[in-house]
């Protein structure tokens, strides 16, 4: 059974994974500063105090020893007395070493054999009573024996000299080993960040791959449906959210298209069942506004005219309608041929000059010399030349101006059709839905006459001619419509 892991749980696990990495590595560095902080803590509290009581502990037995000598040769007491004093330097710091052993640390055993070695030979130089006496009542004429025999002292010299240099390589290995934990410690942790950080460029990678690839696939159809666009498919096989999500994206589309199939056909099919009924009752109208069937008088003549202009207006939506659903089909035979630009709008602007000056607007063209020729289908273009011209007609002012440009391409493949007019331009709420289907303002629908597919219909053509077509409005007032046809240069 495949396990099925979600975009939280993903992200989850990466943040799990990361923040052990890092802890791990910190974890690591704090036991080793702690092993180091220990083992320099041994160093100041123990093996220093060695040093330095072990150094006591020789200069005790050189005191003792030099002392002993100047009493044997003057014979005076108070060379006993710094005899003593230097003994009892000796003890206290052996047994001050003695006590340094600890759980932590354990004492060489080096030291427990100078103890032993030590004040067995030490104690018959001295009275019972600790008096400092020597032992030897002789008279001073003879020769006192020395307290502890020269081979004897060379011993226990050359051991305290053996200890102290044992702890002073004690020293300098923990010293090293402070040394190789640090390397240790600063190699582990550039390896614990270099991970985290290829962690980090992991969990990025795996970001976009897991959101924002999918996102952008999502907002692509997202696209594609507000374009009218239902074929586009988002192809995203992921067993998480964004995969559900696109499998109902990719439902939603199927429906929308079947829905808009569904109403095209029933569109077309209503649209050419009215049409024949409808040229049949033109047709009867026109015959009898003739007197084809007798004389009609002037008042009959007048509501028989008006009947045949709305049926004239209805046949005119019945035809935008049949164009809309039949337009996709036609646009998909395209055979484009060269025409030239100029020329273009000259014609569309000369169909639409009786309308202009019934609106008391003035058509203004502004060819371009040397203009290329562009490749189209000539009535196609015309009728979007006459739909956006006819629209900046609609939406001007009285007294105002509707400029025609032709402009050339930073990239020169193409031309530019503008057409800019001077009135109350388009919302911005509005600006994404003027190409749509059946789509009109809401401050026209109920005094202009339309079904709101000028825009729809011109779109379809300008694309299936592999252009684009857009809107903007302008700084001043009114708005501007653009589009673009591939040039014979470029198109080649």
């Amino acid at each position: 059974m495949k396990l099925k892991l979600g975009i939280a749980k993903k992200l989850s696990l990466l943040c799990l994974f990361f923040i052990l990495i890092l802890y791990g590595t910190v974890l690591d560095l704090l036991i080793n500063i702690q092993t180091m902080s220990g083992i320099s803590g041994q160093i100041v509290s123990v093996n220093n105090e060695i040093a330095s009581l072990s150094k006591l502990m020789l200069d005790s037995l050189i005191s003792m020893d030099v002392n002993d000598k100047k009493y044997r040769l003057l014979k005076k007491n108070i060379y006993l007395t710094y005899f003593e004093t230097a003994r009892k330097d000796y003890l206290k710091a052996l047994d001050h070493i003695l006590e340094l052993d600890y759980q932590d640390y354990r004492l060489p055993e080096v030291w427990m054999q100078i103890q032993k070695q030590f004040e067995p030979n030490l104690l018959p130089y001295l009275q019972p009573n600790s008096t400092i006496q020597p032992i030897s009542t002789k008279p001073s004429s003879e020769k006192i024996a020395a307290w502890i025999e020269e081979p004897l002292l060379e011993e226990w010299m050359n051991a305290i000299s053996s200890a102290r240099d044992g702890n002073e390589m004690q020293i300098e290995q923990s010293l090293i080993d402070i040394n190789d934990r640090s390397r240790q410690s600063v190699k582990k942790g550039v390896i614990g960040f270099g991970v985290s950080i290829v962690v980090g460029i992991l969990g990025v990678w795996f970001i976009s791959k897991s959101m924002i690839k999918p996102l952008n696939k999502l907002k692509n159809g997202l696209k594609g449906i507000a374009h009218d666009n239902y074929d586009h498919v988002v192809d995203i096989k992921s067993s998480d959210e964004f995969g559900e999500l696109a499998s109902v994206f990719n439902d939603m589309s199927r429906q929308l298209k079947e829905s808009e199939s569904i109403r095209s056909d029933f569109i077309a099919i209503l649209s050419h069942e009215i049409r024949t009924p409808l040229a049949s009752i033109r047709e009867s109208v026109n015959m009898i506004i003739e007197d084809v069937f007798g004389p009609v008088n002037e008042k009959q003549r007048k509501f028989l005219e008006i009947a045949s202009s709305e049926i004239s207006r209805i046949t005119v939506l019945l035809n935008h309608l049949l164009n809309v659903s039949m337009l996709k089909s036609d646009t998909e035979k395209i055979n484009p041929e060269p025409l030239d630009p100029n020329q273009l709008i000259r014609d569309a602007s000369m169909g639409l000059i009786g309308t202009a000056n019934a609106s008391s607007v003035e058509i203004k063209l502004h060819e371009l010399d040397g203009a290329p020729m562009v490749m189209g289908i000539r009535n196609e273009i015309l009728q979007v030349l006459l739909n956006i011209i006819g629209n900046a007609i609609k939406f001007s002012y009285k007294n105002s101006e509707v400029d025609i440009h032709l402009l050339h391409s930073t990239t020169g493949n193409e031309l530019i059709f503008k057409i800019s007019d001077q009135g109350p331009g388009i919302s911005e709420e509005e600006q994404t839905l003027v190409f749509k289907k059946y789509y009109r303002s809401k401050e026209v629908r109920t005094h202009m006459d339309g079904v709101g597919l000028g825009l729809n219909i011109s779109k379809r053509i300008i694309q299936a001619h592999g252009g684009t077509i857009y809107m903007e409005n302008n700084s001043d007032k009114g708005c501007s419509f653009f589009f673009t046809l591939p040039t014979e240069t470029g198109s080649n």
